[in-house]
């Protein structure tokens, strides 16, 4: 009977540590957990995946819950700090964005701010200026979008000790999957880039006329992916230069050998900015690694337009 017992436990252990290894390396279920609190960082994350009148755009809401995960646990930025929604409509948005503006001005200067967004972008034909697709938007239709020159003046103004912005979107009028929005009529357009202003750098997942592609295996956006995994890696405590250089160099050899395509993140910064490569994400680095369950991240409830969390 204890040789029986002693044999079960060594499977059971052998179980657990295939499991952990399994885990190990998997940005959505092996995770740092920082044991310093940073309440001094506000968060928007807007994930649209689930579109009224346009193809939805394939592992968005894990792309943006995943990354609401990794900044509470892995930066240590308090739930309360931290407003994600998923799939937001355009007064949606701009409610949290309105959020973020008035904790900024409360703090004046002392706080900093992220915004994350993924989702369809797409560019205005006429005007060449580029928007964020709202999941009630029209891609034929300019006006139901959120321009990202609107986005980045409201951001540039805030009073912020540093914006960092975040876009899993390409602005081209091409989907994640491939193939076009209907606005494009098949042919992809170069968006203008809007200049930056105020204490912001705004970090894109693809230049021009690319595409930004997913990376299915790993059920996410391949851009976001590769953010998650350098934060993984560093607990959190990367600078900007580390993970930009980290990501355009993943993202462009990945997307040309999984989609024989080019896809070239970029990063831009406001006037006078010098500093930004040397902005960390965490001053602290987190050491300890947790593994979950893998539909954790996902789990998050749909929050309403008026209580978004």
């Amino acid at each position: 009977m204890l040789i029986k017992r002693m044999f079960s436990l060594i499977l059971l252990a052998t179980a657990v540590c295939t499991l952990s290894q399994a885990q190990q390396g998997n940005v959505d279920t092996h995770i740092a957990v920082n044991t310093v609190e940073d309440p001094n960082t506000f968060v928007v994350i807007i994930s649209n995946e689930n579109y009224q009148f346009e193809e939805k755009v394939p592992f968005a809401i894990n792309d943006g819950a995943t990354f609401r995960l990794y900044c509470e646990k892995t930066l240590g930025i308090p739930a309360a700090n931290i407003k994600f929604v998923q799939d937001a409509t355009l007064n949606v948005m701009k409610f949290n964005l309105s959020w973020l503006e008035r904790i900024m001005k409360v703090k004046n200067g002392t706080a900093r701010a992220f915004v994350y967004y993924s989702g369809h972008g797409m560019p205005d034909e006429d005007s060449k200026k580029a928007y964020l697709l709202p999941v009630d938007g029209f891609s034929t239709e300019p006006s139901t979008g959120f321009s990202t020159e609107d986005l980045y003046k409201r951001l540039g103004s805030m009073p912020s000790k540093g914006t960092i912005v975040l876009l899993d979107a390409c602005f081209s009028g091409a989907k994640r999957e491939g193939g076009m929005l209907a606005s494009s009529r098949g042919v992809a357009l170069k968006a203008k880039t809007e200049p930056l202003q105020g204490n912001m750098v705004v970090f894109s997942a693809a230049q021009g006329n690319e595409t930004a592609y997913p990376l299915k295996p790993k059920e996410h956006g391949m851009f976001t992916y590769y953010v998650l995994e350098e934060l993984q890696k560093m607990g959190g405590s990367v600078t900007l230069g580390e993970l930009s250089d980290y990501v355009i160099k993943q993202v462009a050899e990945t997307s040309l050998r999984e989609n024989d395509k080019s896809q070239t993140p970029s990063v831009a910064s406001s006037s006078g900015n010098e500093d930004w490569r040397n902005w960390k994400f965490s001053e602290t680095a987190a050491t300890k690694y947790v593994n979950i369950p893998r539909t954790l991240a996902a789990a998050t409830p749909q929050p309403s337009a008026s209580q978004p969390t």
